[in-house]
């Protein structure tokens, strides 16, 4: 599987973050990586997770953000955002969030209260829980084979077949005998 990921093993550390203390407009965002341009995927999802390899957080109080772009035949992380950590309930804590996923389809967490939910669905964004732990590369790859079988692969060349040339001229002047 990851042939078909490219950019999960190398985030802590890189020097392509935006920001060194926090992303202007949201204080409690730590850092915000962007790997990719976001606006070429063709279908975006988030992970809430804290070791950026399996899904183990609680949306409204994840530690990070992964964002990847998924198609048919391969994914690439886009964007991975890290958040400060904060005790209880914050609505700039949650705008935040909903800030980073803005314009995925659907976030995998461990869990989300249920007006959180309900505000993610308002923004057409899919809430999906999962069990804690479930790996990333996993999840990627069962939205790759749900795909439509029509976009997953090119149409097969289809068989030239040896046609009478005249086949539409003889169907045209024959009867059609109804009963």
């Amino acid at each position: 599987m990851s042939d078909h990921i490219k950019g999960s093993d190398h985030i802590k550390g890189s020097n392509h973050i935006k920001g060194s203390n926090y992303v202007e407009g949201f204080n409690h965002i730590e850092r915000q990586l962007t790997l990719s341009d976001p606006q070429t995927a063709s279908l975006k999802v988030a992970f809430a997770s804290a070791d950026h390899k399996r899904v183990d957080q609680h949306f409204g109080s994840c530690e990070a953000l992964l964002v990847y772009g998924v198609e048919p035949e391969r994914a690439e992380l886009l964007q991975v955002t890290e958040f400060r950590i904060e005790q209880g309930h914050s609505l700039a804590k949650l705008e935040s969030r909903m800030e980073v996923i803005h314009d995925c389809f659907a976030v995998f967490c461990v869990a989300v209260g249920e007006s959180v939910f309900r505000q993610l669905l308002a923004a057409g964004i899919r809430a999906i829980r999962v069990e804690a732990g479930t790996p990333i590369s996993q999840l990627i790859r069962q939205l790759q084979l749900q795909w439509p079988a029509a976009s997953r692969q090119a149409a097969p060349e289809r068989k030239s077949r040896n046609r009478d040339p005249d086949r539409i001229q003889a169907l045209e002047h024959s009867s059609w005998d109804e009963e």
